[in-house]
């Protein structure tokens, strides 16, 4: 087997990783948010943990979910001034659109690290977890989606064919 096919088989196999991990995160928030809600309202007992859980979940949903996202095209875009555009110039504000998209996420790499480090020794209320541990999330989630886009990038300055939506999916 190619060093290249082994490269695809082990970004497909982190693709689909990721996806269930993202799938797992949603599902326990649901499944946590309904204990809460059964457990107060309809036992009339207040369980402490499943409030911070769940904020927990859904944050680290919402990070990984984004890297999803970018890998797949789903975020949401305007493209009325983009479509009456040559390919050429297309090509040219997208660049600059990876540009800026990759500073905007250097800068959140810096804050989650920063982050990181003035939380690492401060626990959660209800359970023992150290609150860093939300901004590493942010933090890989932000270096991932620095790598697809820098990525996009080269593939567009080297002149070479853009993935499409269904290129990126293996479902």
């Amino acid at each position: 087997m190619k060093i290249s096919e082994r490269v695809t088989r082990a970004l497909d196999l982190f693709w689909k990783l990721l996806t269930g991990v993202v799938m797992t995160a949603f599902a326990l928030m649901l499944i946590i948010m309904a204990v809460q809600v059964i457990s107060r309202y309809a036992l009339g007992i207040a369980v402490s943990w499943t409030d911070e859980a769940s904020r927990y979940l859904f944050l680290a949903e919402i990070f990984l979910g984004s890297v999803l996202a970018l890998r797949y095209q789903e975020h949401i875009r305007i493209t009325i001034v983009t479509d009456i555009l040559s390919p050429s110039v297309r090509n040219i504000i997208a660049s600059v659109a990876d540009v800026i998209c990759v500073l905007v996420l250097l800068m959140l790499v810096a804050g989650a690290w920063n982050m990181m480090d003035r939380t690492a020794g401060i626990m959660a209320s209800t359970f023992q977890m150290s609150f860093s541990y939300i901004y590493l999330i942010q933090m890989i989630s932000a270096l991932l989606m620095i790598a697809l886009l820098l990525g996009e990038l080269y593939q567009r300055l080297m002149g070479l064919p853009q993935p499409t939506i269904e290129d990126g999916r293996s479902d």
